[in-house]
This record gives structure tokens, C-alpha cells and sequence, in this order.
């Protein structure tokens, strides 16, 4: 029997919510879309069952009352009621009928809150993975860390050091994790909160997004907050005067995970503000403006404080909290992202696309999550239906996308479909070149990486130095593997990058790794994460 620590705070909040609030389900996951024919039942439950031991997620569930209420495991979950097929007349808006039908299927209501089904029968060729999972028990990175347990072709990605934190840190941290001020941009008495969610998808390249950030000092993150807030702008001068030309109240959700916590079940994630700038009247300012909001968030530091601070506060005051963040008043918009760069796939065949869904908490008016891979960013708007024209975010994320500096690749018809439903994907991988890192690599661009992410003095760090006369330590080696693939979706281990003898050697091996085809990037040793 696996021993595991209490539930964090936030996982008892998200168990009391449910408990709480039982109709408003709290059913995140993604579809996998595949090239192949399709398998079996029985196979993909056998497959399932064979890294049950792998993944506390799969057997562990969270039992008793609210806040009191502490992990419970069952070794072997019911794969008869968890892993489910169903077949879909030819089309592809059948499909698209079917997964808005998924997203909102209940779960299995005792024992390990998960499923999955298999989608068959609408094309030649292609079949769906759909896997579901209750917020207590997967956030978005413990979603993405069982799909690299189950469908991975490498290791999975290494979980983030602990940064240095000092007093004021600690001190900002504390203050920016108690602002939840009142705005009233969602309280509008002819248009309360019905309850009742809208769900769209839309999906851009994201060298799109990517190559707008990156030349601007942010990241894939920063230009899908900017093209958020460019969207928002138009739909509430259109649909929502209320907010017409104001910065809107937001949170977006980071990841806490440490060493060995990689296949931990429950949420190792808090939130924090980023109001969207929907008054900035340009794409370039709107973008300028998220990557400063976002810079402390992605401090290693900050992070650990935010981890220290979740662990330290009593689950009552977090609940608390998040009880005010779904007040009428109070409420914000609701955002996460998260990146995929290693491929997935399933007895060979290749996960071509990612689309993700995500869950309305009570009160909020949308909630927006957005998954890069292979080549393409898959967004998905859920949305409460009292808001009009929400039908409208999507063209207008879009076109909004479009408008980033750089971020035009070509005309409006070659860039993907724009749907109600979920986005079919194009049968085959983005081209190659979609995902050439658009930065060039130098000194500089490494210096600031362990700089910025690794929280290391400028000073030590020159050309001739050794990595450790430069202050590269394990750490920063780590930090340095994950800011790469982060910013510019570049896989490099870390014992590739610990093998370089000074920081010249460190800059050239990561030059030429970002030269190579991006389907060559793969490591040329298999990637081990030492710290699990």
C-alpha cells in the first residue's frame, strides 16, 4: 500500500467544494487525437492495468467529509467502468457531438475519480483517447504526468527544484496571495450565473504565439494571456459594457511540484492575479503588459514561497479564500496553460493532437485553458451561458492571436479551423517548421536563462568560466533544462547540459540542439529524471 502525505489545502478545498456544490462538476481531462486503427476495449484496459502501480492518481481517491477527509486507496480500480469505448457514426461533427456530451458525463462516483473512453467509427484511420479526471485529485500537470506515465515515448519531464526564497519573497508573496479585491464587472442582475457551462475550442500554431513572446523576454504562456485579453477586449465592447475598455480581474494556476512529487495525486498548484489588460488598445502593449504581471510568477523563489505558504496555511483560510474568489463580486476569469513537448503516442500510433477541457468553478464567469503540442496551441472557453456572445471567442482569440508582433504566419485560411465544437485536427503533424526556435541562441539568451529562472548573480557567469565557477549547480542545471523547454519548446536533458565544461560549451551544445530538426531534438541518451 502506497503511503502518502495529508491532502494539500488546496485539495481539500476542491474536495469540499464538490461536496458542497455537487452540480457543479468539476471534470477536467484531454482528447487525444491518434493516426492508426483503433485498439480494442480490452487491450487499452490492459494496458491501463499494467502501470496501475505507476500512478497513485489511478488508485488513490480522496475519502471523508470536507476538510477532514484524507487519502484512500484501491489498488484495482473497476477498468470495466473506467475504461469505456463508444463508437461514432462517420463525421466529424458526430465527433464533436460526442465530446461535448463527455465533458459533461458525470464520473464514476465511488473509488478513484477517473475514466477514460475510446472514440472510434468517425474517420479512416484516426481514433480518440478521452481521459477524464476530478480537480481533487489531477491538476493540469498531474494530468499531463499520467499521460506521460501511459502514452509517453520518453521520460517524463523532470519536476522543478526548489528555489532560494528569502524574507521579502516571502513578504510579496503574502500580499499578492491576499488581493482578491472587489470588482463587479460580472454582476450584472439582468444576466446572473446560470450554472449551465457553453464549451468552445479553437487551436492556433504555436510558433504563433510563441515567436511573439519569446523576442519579447515572455514565453508561449504570456502571448495566450495577451491574445486572451485582445479577445476580451473586442467581446465586451461588443457584448459586455461593464468591462468595456478595463483591465479584467484574472487568476492564472502554477505549478508547485517538486523533486519526487511527480506522480503525487492532488493539486500541487495555487493561483495567483494576472488582470488581462483588455484596455491597452494594442496587441504590442498588451503583450508588454502581461509578461511583466507574470515575470514574478515565474521566479523559482516566488514559486517556493507560494509552495511554502500552501503548505502552511490552514485548509480552512484556504478555503476561505478561494470561497471569496467564487463570489459574484469577487469573481475572476479563471486561466491555465500548460506544454506537452514530448510526443505521445499509443503501440506506436502518434498523438497528432491535444485538446484539452477544463471545468467552471460556481460563480465565475469563464474558465480558459490552453495545451501546446506538437506544433499546435488547443484552447478551450467554458463558459457560464448567462454571458452572451460567447460563441465569439473563438474567432476572436484568433484573430486576436494574429495580431501579436511577428505572430502572423500567413493568410486567415491557412491558419486552423475556428469551431463551436471541439477543433478536428489536421490528420497528419504540423510541419517541421512551425516549430523552429525563433530566438537566436547566445551568450545572452543563456546568461539571462540562469539568471532569471535560475536565480543565479550575473556576475561569475562569463563565456570562459566553468560551470562551476559560474555558480551552475545541480539546480541551476535543472532550472536551465526547463526553462529551454518551457520558453522555446527545446529538449535538452540535464545530463547533456552538466556534460558541457564551461558556459562557451553549454551555449554551443544548446545551439546546436535548437538547429537540429524538431523531431530530432529528442535526447541522444534517454532522459532520467534523478530527482523523483
Amino acid at each position: 500500500m502506497t503511503t502518502l502525505p495529508h491532502p494539500t489545502s488546496m485539495d481539500l478545498t476542491m474536495h469540499r467544494m464538490a461536496q458542497t456544490h455537487p452540480s457543479n462538476p468539476q471534470t477536467i481531462g484531454v482528447v487525444l487525437h491518434l493516426d492508426g486503427a483503433p485498439p480494442s476495449l480490452g487491450e487499452l484496459r490492459g494496458h491501463i492495468a499494467n502501470h496501475l502501480h505507476e500512478e497513485p492518481r489511478l488508485t488513490h481517491y480522496l475519502h471523508g467529509s470536507g476538510l477532514k477527509a484524507r487519502w484512500r486507496e484501491q489498488p484495482t480500480p473497476d477498468l470495466d467502468t473506467r475504461v469505456r469505448s463508444r463508437h461514432v457514426p462517420p463525421g466529424d461533427s458526430h465527433l464533436n457531438n460526442a465530446l461535448h456530451e463527455l465533458v459533461a458525463h458525470p464520473l464514476p462516483g465511488t473509488g478513484p475519480l477517473w475514466d477514460v473512453w475510446l472514440l472510434s467509427g468517425y474517420a479512416t484511420d484516426r481514433y480518440a483517447i478521452c481521459w477524464r479526471a476530478h480537480h481533487s485529485t489531477q491538476d493540469g500537470m498531474g494530468l499531463v504526468g499520467t499521460l506521460h506515465t501511459l502514452f509517453g515515448t520518453t521520460a517524463p519531464p523532470a519536476a522543478a527544484p526548489a528555489g532560494r526564497a528569502g524574507v521579502m519573497t516571502f513578504l510579496h508573496t503574502v500580499r499578492s496571495a491576499l488581493v482578491a479585491h472587489g470588482h463587479g464587472f460580472w454582476t450584472d442582475p439582468a444576466r446572473t450565473p446560470s450554472g449551465t457551462r457553453v464549451v468552445n475550442w479553437t487551436s492556433v500554431p504555436t510558433q504563433q504565439l510563441r515567436a511573439a513572446a519569446v523576442a519579447r523576454g515572455g514565453d508561449t504562456n504570456d502571448a495566450f494571456l495577451a491574445a486572451l485579453s485582445g479577445a476580451l477586449r473586442t467581446w465586451c465592447a461588443d457584448n459586455w459594457p461593464a468591462g468595456a475598455g478595463k483591465p479584467l480581474s484574472a487568476i492564472t494556476m502554477i505549478n508547485l511540484r517538486r523533486c519526487g512529487e511527480r506522480t503525487r495525486p492532488g493539486n500541487l498548484c495555487t493561483f495567483a492575479p494576472v488582470p488581462l489588460p483588455c484596455g491597452e488598445p494594442t496587441a504590442e502593449t498588451r503583450l508588454d503588459r502581461v509578461i511583466a504581471a507574470t515575470r514574478a510568477t515565474k521566479d523559482p523563489a516566488r514559486q517556493n514561497a507560494l509552495r511554502a505558504l500552501m503548505d502552511l496555511t490552514p485548509a480552512r483560510a484556504f478555503y476561505a479564500l478561494a470561497d471569496r474568489l467564487t463570489s459574484p463580486a469577487r469573481a475572476p476569469m479563471t486561466t491555465s496553460y500548460v506544454a506537452i513537448h514530448r510526443p505521445l503516442s499509443y503501440r506506436g500510433d502518434p498523438v497528432t493532437h491535444v485538446q484539452p477541457f477544463t471545468w467552471l468553478p460556481r460563480n465565475q464567469p469563464a474558465s480558459v485553458v490552453a495545451c501546446s503540442y506538437n506544433g499546435t496551441t488547443s484552447v478551450c472557453f467554458v463558459s457560464d451561458a448567462a454571458l452572451p456572445g460567447v460563441n465569439s471567442l473563438p474567432v476572436l482569440f484568433d484573430e486576436a492571436a494574429g495580431e501579436l508582433p511577428n505572430g502572423q504566419l500567413g493568410s486567415p485560411a491557412e491558419s486552423p479551423g475556428r469551431t463551436t465544437g471541439p477543433e478536428i485536427p489536421p490528420p497528419s503533424p504540423a510541419p517541421a517548421d512551425e516549430n523552429t526556435t525563433p530566438v537566436v541562441i547566445d551568450f545572452s539568451f543563456v546568461k539571462d536563462l540562469l539568471v532569471d529562472h535560475g536565480a543565479l548573480p550575473a556576475e561569475p557567469i562569463t563565456q570562459d568560466a566553468t560551470q562551476s565557477q559560474a555558480g551552475i549547480d545541480s539546480m541551476a542545471v535543472t532550472t536551465l533544462s526547463m526553462a529551454l523547454e518551457d520558453r522555446i519548446g527545446l529538449l535538452v536533458t540535464e545530463d547533456d547540459l552538466a556534460q558541457a565544461a564551461t558556459v562557451a560549451d553549454l551555449v554551443d551544445l544548446i545551439a546546436r540542439r535548437a538547429a537540429l530538426p524538431t523531431r530530432s531534438n529528442a535526447p541522444s541518451s534517454p532522459a532520467v529524471d534523478h530527482r523523483t
